[in-house]
Order: structure tokens, then sequence, then C-alpha cells
């Protein structure tokens, strides 16, 4: 092995499915590597296609765009050092799965070997059993004098740490290193959530320790629908870091990668400075991958819309940002007016739209055919024109509608379904109540660049929430203190914990309300949004449970 390895670190933000985008980038970040001295450049997994591409895999054109593009990429390497990328590529077996997920090499301007993903995660949000065939082998090549592994991602989260429990048999790490690697390289597409980034700072120290081979993690960045990758690439000898590339932005970096390079850790984000960066950035780019640059927010002048309005504004920018005030017989002036302070920290647009005349009309229209609606029918029903008003103002401004509903009151059902949970996208609709509160706490310890004051007045944040449906109403009434029913839906969601050991902690009858309507709401959740995920487990694409189904927790005569 030579003394050192200059590799060039591609951390790039690829458009799912923009095969030539993606390729043209990539190809512009591999020049720069070049002429800042690399021997080696590596991009991440699929960096050609985007990750995840789900079901355009399906799709014959993106796999011609593919090879065209891998062909083009090749030709540069002619005069220049080798460059390790991620594709889909076909495999030569006549059944099974048609593709492996793939990191190619080109060198000399040709591709000179094919690495083959050999664990496959079908877990949570991932599911590439649907479209992958495993590799069998590990895959070296020579560069410099140094012996080069290639693996990908789930290969080196072969164990229990994520998961719980073991889920592959096989090492690929351990496997590539014994056949011979000095270094080993990992393309990754590994999805942000809170503290992962300090979880894979231990992991990766631990995998070089362990095969006795520094290891070169290559991450994707920014926001593909409910996900978001946040970079955080890194160089990991044994005795720690050696390099950290930036978090939640773009960024190439030639790095010298030996035995002796000097090791540290730059990871110091506490959870809300992490939610912050990692919201923007995904709200960031759906709206810009997804070809929209205005957003339509209901304020109540309650907290979760107030902090939705700031991320939006912080992301998007408060001349992309409309609040709209809703107000009905039953929205007190003290709501409005906060509304109207928040839409005015910010920077934003707002106007005030009473709905007490529709909400009546309505009612009146509806008793000429059935009894007066009462009760829940009539809080529901001021939810739902609500998001008649703002589904029509986004159609007409050609923007999108953000829900601004969290992770405690999706996970509970505490939400209007085609009323409050409208909308495109829910920025907080992974964060759970207390972590809203944390969020409001950095917006106004650190306010967004455009604002010159503190976005959330504190009157937003002292006022107990509500849902301002009826008279008096609160949601402590409804559901309990958040701080309860947070414990709760954390241990059950994110940790599976039973409800016996729930029980035990929070007791039967809490913990019996709590889940309850965890089961009872699962309709609801999908029909609404999806959440920008920033947690182990979201109530979103890996949440898996049927409709028709009952639980451990939940009496059938309910």
């Amino acid at each position: 092995m030579s003394e050192h390895l200059r590799i060039g670190i591609v951390q790039s933000n690829p458009l799912v499915g923009d095969v030539a985008g993606n390729s043209g980038s990539i190809a512009r970040e591999y020049a720069a590597a070049a002429r800042a001295g690399a021997d080696l450049v590596v991009a991440s997994e699929l960096s050609l296609l985007g990750y995840p591409p789900r079901d355009l895999l399906h799709r014959d054109a993106l796999h011609t765009a593919t090879a065209e593009a891998l062909d083009t990429l090749a030709a540069k390497t002619r005069d220049g050092p080798p460059l390790v990328v991620g594709a889909a590529t076909p495999t030569d077996a006549p059944t099974g799965k048609p593709l492996h997920n793939s990191a190619v090499l080109l060198r000399d301007g040709q591709r000179a070997a094919t690495y083959n993903k050999r664990l496959l995660p079908t877990y949570d949000v991932f599911d590439e059993h649907r479209y992958f065939r495993p590799g069998t082998t590990p895959v070296l090549t020579e560069v410099g004098g140094t012996e080069v592994g290639i693996t990908i991602c789930e290969d080196a989260w072969h164990d229990a740490v994520v998961t719980g429990q073991r889920r592959h048999d096989s090492n690929p790490l351990a496997e590539t290193a014994d056949a011979g690697a000095d270094i080993i390289v990992t393309l990754s597409a590994s999805p942000f959530s809170l503290d992962k980034p300090r979880r894979r700072e231990q992991r990766f120290v631990g995998h070089a320790t362990d095969t006795g081979c520094p290891v070169v993690f290559v991450n994707q960045v920014g926001g593909n629908d409910e996900l978001i990758f946040d970079g955080h690439s890194l160089v990991a000898t044994q005795d720690g870091v050696a390099t950290s590339l930036s978090g939640f932005e773009t960024e190439t970096a030639v790095t010298d990668v030996g035995p002796q390079t000097e090791c540290r850790s730059r990871y110091d984000r506490d959870r809300s400075s992490q939610a912050r960066a990692a919201l923007c950035l995904g709200l960031s780019d759906y709206f810009r991958k997804t070809g929209f640059s205005q957003a339509v927010i209901g304020l109540s002048g309650g907290i979760d819309s107030s902090v939705a309005a700031a991320l939006a504004t912080e992301a998007l920018g408060a001349e992309n940002v409309y609040g709209v005030s809703l107000p009905s017989a039953v929205t007190s002036e003290r709501s409005v007016a906060d509304a109207r302070a928040v839409a005015t920290n910010l920077g934003i647009e707002f106007d005030t739209i009473p709905i007490e005349e529709p909400v009546e009309r309505t009612l009146s229209q509806v008793a000429q055919h059935t009894e007066t609606p009462s009760g829940v029918a009539v809080e529901n029903l001021q939810a739902r024109i609500r998001g008649d008003v703002l589904m029509t103002i986004a159609n007409e401004r050609d923007a999108l509608v953000l829900t601004p509903d969290n992770k405690s009151e999706a996970a509970v059902g505490y939400c209007t379904l085609y009323g409050d949970a409208v909308g495109a996208i829910a920025p907080l609709g992974d964060c759970y109540k207390q972590l809203v509160y944390a969020l409001a706490a950095a917006l106004n310890d650190t306010p967004p660049a455009a604002v010159g004051t503190e976005p959330i007045p504190q009157a937003v944040i002292d006022r107990p929430p509500s849902a301002e449906l009826r008279e008096d109403q609160t949601d402590a009434d409804e559901l309990g203190p958040y701080e309860t029913v947070d414990a709760v839906l954390t241990e059950y969601i994110e940790g599976t914990t039973p409800r016996q050991s729930l029980a035990d902690r929070h007791g039967a009858g809490t913990v019996d309300r709590i889940l309850g309507r965890v089961t009872r709401a699962e309709f609801k959740r999908r029909q609404t949004p999806p959440p920008l995920r920033i947690t182990q487990k979201s109530i979103g694409r890996g949440w898996n449970y049927p409709i028709a189904a009952t639980h451990d927790h939940r009496k059938r005569d309910e």
C-alpha cells in the first residue's frame, strides 16, 4: 500500500430520474476533483439516478439513459483519475430481478469493473428487494499501489445497529478487507434521522477498527419526497474521524486517506438545530424538485402553523410564503392577532378570510336533509372549509399548501381529514409536539437570515395549544399532557415497546387511550400528506400497518 491516497468525495444532490442532469453534475465535480489532484473520485449510491428511484426502475428509458451517461463519464477518465459512480445495471441472469444496485468503476475511458450491492435493505422506508438482485463477491481495484475495496450502503449496516437485530448473515466490509483491501469506499444514500450523523461516525470508526482499513463513506445530500439526505460524508480510521464534509449541503472535497491521518469529530449539532437544517433542506428541495416556488399556509395563531411558516420562510424566502387566517365564530381575536404578528415578523404576505358565513350556510343546507349537525361534525366542518379555501388559493397561485400538523397529532388522529390535514407536504409531520416547541426556541434564538426579529411571539409559545373548534377547547383536555403523549408515542412508534411495558410506566388507562387512538386513526394517515422524515420511524412511507385490524391494546368492542 502506498502511504496515502488522495480521494475525491462527491457529495451531490441528485434529482431522481434526471440521469442527464445528475451525470452533468458529477462530471463537473469530477473535473474539479481531478484538478485538485485526486487519485480516485467517488460519488454516492445510485448517484446517476438519485435515491430512491422506486418504480422508475421499471422504465426502460431510464436504463438507456444510464448506459449513455456511463459511457460519457467513462470517456472523461481517459486523461484523469478513475471514477466510481452509483447506477442500476442489468443482471445477466435469465430469471429473477433484472437489476443490480451497482458501483461502476470507470477507468481509462471504459467501464473497468462493477460491484453489486450485496445486502439489500427491506425495512422501514427501504424496499430494494423489490427491484434488485444482490451481488455475491467483493470487488477491489488497484489505485496508485493501494488496493481499494468497494461497498454500498447497507453493506456497512449488516449488524444490529439500525434495526435492533441482526438482519444479514454476511459482513461485506470484513470480507472485502480479507480479500486484500487497504482502503474501503462505501457509496451511500443514507437518509437523515436525528442524531444519525453521530451514530454514523461511531459506526464507521468501528468498521475501520474491525477491518484495519480506513473507510470512506460517501453520502447523498438533499430532499427526495419525504426523505432527507444529510451528506456528512466522512473518512474514518481506527483512531477516529479523519475528514467530515458539510451537512445538508453539496460539497466536493479531496482528502488524503492513509494510516497517519489526523483524526477528530466535527459533529456537534443539537437536536433542534439538526431538525431545523433538515426540514429547511427538505422543504426547499421538495418545492424545487417538483417545480413549485410558492407556499400557502393557514395561520391559526398557534405554535404549529407559526413554526411551519417560519421554516417555510427560511427555506423558500418570505416572498414565496402566503399566510392566511381563517377565523370562525369561535376563533378568538387573540388568535387572529397572533397570526398577524407571526406574518409581520416573518415579512410574509398575509390575509384574513372569515369562514363564519360559509360554515353557517353549509349547516343550514345540511339541516334541510338530516338532523342539524352538532359536536364534532360542526368542528370538522370548520376545518374542512378552511382546507377548501386554502386549496382554492393554492390552485389560483400555482402554489402548494403546507400542512402544519405535527407527529403527535397525526399519530393519534387529532386532525381533520380534508381539513387541517390537507396539503402537499407536512414539514412538522415527523416532529413530536415538544420538538415543535424546541424548534420555536431555536428559530427565536437565531432568526432566519432575512427576518429582523424573533419570528414566534412569546404569546404563541405560552398559550395552551388548542384546535379552537369550539369554545374553551384545549389539546390537553382531549389528549392529556403532551409530555405524556410524546413519551408513549416515541416508545411505541420508534421503539415498538409492548403495551404492558408502557402501561407499567405510564398507566394502563393512559396507554390504552393513546394507543387506541393510534389504531383508529390509521385510515386518516393513509390520506394525508407525506411528512418530512427526521426520526428513525416516521408515520409515513416506513409506517405500514393495516387499517382493518386489531392490536393488543385495542378492545374488540371499542
